[in-house]
């Protein structure tokens, strides 16, 4: 009789030379997914998927603070997994808040550059190979109110950023999502609506307006998201899964391990 625990695995349960694997879900982007796990901001998107898809998912977590399109276009096809370190189930690809910076500022990557990049990512042979389903995030709006201070820290004789050409950029960034094919998770629109602003109004964040209590309270700087972005960063995703692609919610995939009470031993 063979001694083997995975030998009274079911079936279904993936396996490579006798070892069980997990297929991965890679959420790849900026400062914004990079600080995700942050646990002193109350609450982190990354943190919130590893908890939502223990045992089912490994959440493979690549951001980057400061890289644009640009970065990533170059750093993807070195960080990508193969299939023989595991499937890549699901990834969310969230850049433009840095390529939406202005000149003379040196990470600026030009709209159509921008967009060029995203669709290499999102066309790349390797995410093809694995049949990765893919959300696109939008970038978040900025808050000139707040941005003032964090560029005023970094040495910035201009402003970096405006909430108007942070908007062109959330815009082509849907654009390509849907050229393609590929679901968004439109984080500048639900941002935005949360904050009371309507389609054709002037945009809050902007020093056009009066300063927006509710948009500061997504930003920790003008930039960065608070536990509140990031809980509405993770709500969105969510949703979009769930809207998409119900089987790949958490509640229906099944465990990689037999629960414990027929787990073997």
């Amino acid at each position: 009789m063979s001694t083997d625990p995975s030998a009274t695995m079911p079936s279904s349960y993936p396996s490579q030379n006798g070892r069980s694997k997990y297929d991965q879900f890679f959420i790849f982007g900026d400062s914004i997914t990079q600080f995700s796990y942050d646990q002193h901001l109350g609450f982190g998107f990354g943190a919130a998927l590893t908890s939502d898809y223990a045992r089912r998912l490994d959440i493979v977590h690549r951001g980057f603070s400061g890289y644009t399109t640009a970065n990533a276009k170059v750093l993807f096809p070195k960080i990508f997994p193969t299939l023989q370190e595991g499937r890549v189930r699901l990834m969310t690809i969230f850049f433009g808040a840095n390529d939406a910076v202005l000149p003379p500022h040196a990470q600026q990557v030009p709209l159509e550059q921008y967009k060029e990049n995203l669709k290499f990512l999102i066309e790349h042979p390797s995410v093809k190979e694995h049949g990765t389903k893919i959300i696109i995030l939008t970038p978040p709006p900025i808050n000139e109110y707040q941005l003032q201070f964090f560029d005023a820290e970094k040495g910035f004789d201009t402003p970096s950023r405006t909430a108007a050409n942070t908007k062109l950029y959330a815009d082509a960034c849907r654009d390509v999502a849907q050229s393609l094919g590929v679901p968004v998770a439109d984080i500048w629109m639900a941002i935005m609506k949360s904050t009371g602003w309507e389609i054709g109004q002037p945009l809050t964040g902007s020093k056009d307006v009066p300063a927006n209590d509710q948009l500061a309270s997504m930003l920790t700087d003008g930039l960065h998201f608070t536990g509140n972005g990031y809980k509405l960063m993770y709500d969105e995703v969510m949703k979009t899964i769930r809207a998409t692609w119900p089987e790949e919610a958490p509640e229906n995939l099944p465990e990689v391990f037999p629960p414990w009470d027929i787990a073997p031993k």
